[in-house]
């Protein structure tokens, strides 16, 4: 609250004096905002007038870029120039590297196009394995799963290693057997199973929006089955969950109009 420009003022005072700080601000302002490309054009303007030794912000270019792509403002291809200069930059911490694996293996599997994901997951899995740290050596496995199941092509041993990666005792720990279940429905493998832990969940959390959350993952897994009726009966039960959130009557609509996901 110390600093109360507007951003009008900043935008027209960046054009006729371009000042680091003032770049930063406007791109992590458009960012938050949505408008990913005029947050990359500021990071980038904003780069080029700063010191050398300063950050350069290329994870925050990538991921304004892949959520751009996401909703498909750009080709899917720009995405790949911004997310390699990720992987060669000296700057940008471990965790940031994992990241961009996790990002461009989810763009590559909403495009069809999931072997593209080979580099990244090698390169967050090397990342990984540089750290003795146990939530890093899960994030290896759970790169490993999707290397194994994307570039390799081996449902089955994907699956072993996602089970694994969650512990002992893993199907009567709420948290983690739901993660399973989604984790099998952003991936449309194991579905039979995705559903019965799914089911499991509804009933042991809080009703209300939790419930309806859950509710709606059933919904999700019935329909991605090809089981339209019990897809539209979970996602009425979320609905009365949580009348008032619009996406689970946008869902009702798509089940009852029979449209797949990504059709």
């Amino acid at each position: 609250m110390q600093d109360r420009t507007t951003i009008n003022t900043r935008l027209a005072r960046f054009e006729t004096n371009p000042v680091y700080r003032d770049g930063l601000f406007l791109a992590g302002f458009y960012s938050k905002t949505g408008e990913y490309l005029k947050a990359v054009n500021y990071y980038r303007r904003s780069v080029a007038i700063g010191k050398p030794n300063l950050a350069d912000y290329a994870y925050d270019i990538f991921e304004n870029m892949a959520n751009a792509v996401w909703q498909e403002k750009i080709d899917f291809d720009s995405v790949f120039p911004t997310a390699d200069a990720v992987l060669i930059s000296n700057r940008v911490m471990p965790t940031k590297i994992v990241k961009t694996a996790q990002l461009m293996t989810r763009l590559c599997r909403k495009f069809n196009r999931s072997h593209d994901a080979a580099k990244y997951l090698e390169a967050g899995m090397q990342t990984t394995l540089k750290t003795d740290n146990n939530k890093q050596n899960m994030m290896y496995r759970l790169l490993l799963a999707d290397q194994t199941l994307y570039i390799k092509d081996d449902t089955v041993r994907a699956i072993a290693i996602k089970k694994d990666a969650l512990g002992p005792g893993w199907e009567n720990e709420r948290d983690k057997f739901y993660d399973y279940a989604q984790w099998c429905l952003e991936r449309e493998i194991d579905l039979d199973e995705a559903e019965k832990f799914a089911r499991k969940a509804i009933d042991q959390v809080y009703p209300g929006k939790y419930r309806a959350r859950v509710l709606n993952t059933v919904a999700e897994i019935c329909f991605a089955r090809g089981k339209k009726d019990e897809a539209i009966e979970a996602i009425n039960r979320a609905i009365d969950e949580e009348p008032n959130n619009l996406l689970y009557q946008n869902q009702l609509e798509r089940f009852q109009g029979g449209q797949n996901v990504g059709e």
